[in-house]
């Protein structure tokens, strides 16, 4: 585990760099391996010394090229490609050290507007938190209370945590006035070294290692890609005629996401990569042609569809069809997982799954969970792809599949099992479905999971209104997983929450198979499909 803190100051010209000098020989003393992460530098970077000064003094000057996110220019000319920028340069950079200091804006940085708003999003999006530094000099308690002040709440309003505060240059005369508001204070008197000590010294140990809850969509996914290549994966992609494939193959193998292999003809997919301008070097490509594959695999498909009387040369003209091809690749072991869709309905992607690749043991019937990147945390929604009317057998096995995936991808399961009435007080098949599902789920869940319902849309997130209509359920106004009783819910539900609120849908991710398999949107962009190879990765780790 890396531990990280942004390090910013409030304002310009702070003595910023005497402090975060004074803190690197603390880290120092403290953790075995310390790197600084700048994250916006100069253009050229050998213009930014302060930056290059902190990298020298934790012995680090070879990383200038590589520990910092983006440049200034770089920032004003496209805000959203330089913050993606920042936080993947971040996480390819810091899983190397036990602790991180991030730089914000130090002494000589340029002041621009909205530049307290742009510094909590970006400490939002590295899923840490800040330590600010306030001047004090010349100022009153109540003047370095009320900029201490205004840098927390706007910090707090775009979903960033302060740490501690350390104001240099402070009057003798200031009061602990921060630490009795919860946020720790370090004061630094005009005429004290900058040497942090004793409880000063906890307090800035404690900044580092205190971290964020805060998961914004660019952290998750920036996560994903770590998960990803912790543990290396073959995936196949059987649609390598689509651009948006060779683009994403380009992207996955340049970041070591996973190993890929692409169904085609070698020359004619590398001719088409070289007119996109990308290289896909490193994938394998496998023929849909090749003897000794289809022999293979028509044999195995043939076997395991015999009751239903598939004979050898019906499942020779199967495995013409890539979705076919690619499943009996992940079946017989030559990958782990497959994503397609891209070109694919998501009945011709996942049909042959079921035909060969088959349910968990376990499992009452195959879903599809949609991971949904709110603002600051991660939702899951199930089932919004597959199932158009679970059974309560069924939508008891959605629940606990979808609280597993919560899990796998870092969200604590508090299932939620939606519906129009909240406890006993509606009626009807529909809520008595839910009601009954819910029982089920309970019965069969592992232990320690939460599961609830029936349970509306409002009383499962907003704790005032459970507070009214669930008072006792340690699901409402807190879940992270939300059950719908229908596909017609679902889909509704998920594409009503992400047009309307911004969010961002990752999926489907489908459970409960044997092998991960996964659909893509025919308008997907390499983005997503990036994500879903991650997904799939992860999946079969």
């Amino acid at each position: 585990m890396t531990y990280s803190v942004y390090f910013t100051a409030a304002e310009g010209n702070t003595g910023t760099q005497a402090v975060a000098s004074a803190y690197v020989k603390l880290l120092k003393k403290t953790y075995d391996k310390v790197g600084i992460f700048r994250a916006v530098t100069t253009d050229p970077v050998e213009n930014d010394m302060p930056y290059l000064q902190l990298l020298d003094e934790v012995g680090r000057m070879d990383d200038k090229d590589r520990a910092w996110g983006t440049t200034r220019n770089a920032y004003v000319a496209n805000e959203e490609e330089a913050t993606n920028d920042v936080v993947n340069r971040y996480i390819d950079y810091a899983h190397e050290f036990d602790a991180v200091l991030i730089l914000g804006l130090l002494d000589g940085d340029p002041l621009n507007p909205a530049m307290t708003t742009r510094t909590a999003r970006a400490i939002a999006n590295l899923g840490t938190s800040a330590i600010v530094v306030v001047s004090g000099a010349m100022r009153s308690a109540s003047q370095v209370e009320v900029v201490a002040d205004l840098t927390v709440e706007e910090f707090t309003a775009n979903y960033a945590d302060t740490s501690a505060i350390v104001v240099v240059d402070a009057a003798d005369d200031l009061p602990d006035k921060f630490r009795h508001e919860g946020i720790p204070t370090v004061y630094l008197p005009d005429n004290k070294a900058r040497v942090f000590a004793g409880e000063d010294a906890d307090i800035m140990i404690s900044a580092m290692e205190k971290g964020s809850d805060v998961v914004t969509p660019l952290l998750f996914q920036a996560n994903l890609i770590v998960r990803a290549r912790s543990n290396k994966k073959r995936i196949v992609m059987p649609e390598a005629e689509d651009d948006r494939i060779l683009l994403a193959t380009a992207q996955l193998l340049a970041r070591g996401v996973a190993d890929i292999t692409l169904v085609g003809e070698e020359e004619t997919v590398k001719a088409q990569a070289a007119g996109l301008g990308v290289n896909v070097d490193g994938a394998e490509i496998v023929s849909i042609n090749d003897p000794e594959r289809v022999k293979k695999y028509a044999e195995k498909f043939a076997e395991l569809r015999a009751k239903k009387g598939v004979t050898y040369e019906q499942a020779v003209a199967k495995m013409q069809d890539p979705s076919y091809f690619g499943t009996m690749m992940v079946y017989m072991g030559d990958a782990d997982g497959m994503v397609s869709g891209a070109n694919n309905t998501t009945a011709n992607t996942i049909v042959p799954s079921f035909q060969t690749i088959k349910m968990k043991p376990g499992t009452k019937t195959v879903s599809g969970a949609f991971l949904m990147l709110m603002d600051d945390r991660v939702y899951v929604y199930a089932d919004c792809a597959v199932n158009l009317n679970p059974t309560p057998e069924e939508l008891a096995g959605i629940a606990i599949d979808s609280a597993r995936t919560a899990k796998q991808f870092g969200v604590e399961p508090r299932v939620a099992m939606l519906s129009y009435s909240t406890g006993e007080s509606g009626k009807g098949p529909d809520v008595d479905l839910v009601r009954e599902a819910t029982r089920i789920a309970q019965e069969q869940a592992p232990e320690g999971l939460k599961i609830d319902g029936p349970l509306q849309y409002d009383a499962s997130v907003d704790k005032a209104v459970a507070a009214k209509k669930a008072p006792n359920s340690e699901v409402a106004g807190r879940a992270t997983v939300f059950v719908f009783p229908n596909l017609n819910a679902g889909n509704i539900g998920y594409k009503a929450v992400q047009r309307s609120s911004g969010a961002v849908a990752v999926g489907p991710v489908l459970q409960g198979l044997n092998k991960p398999v996964n659909d893509l949107s025919r308008s997907a962009l390499v983005e997503d499909i990036v994500n879903t190879v991650a997904i799939t990765a992860i999946q079969a780790q």
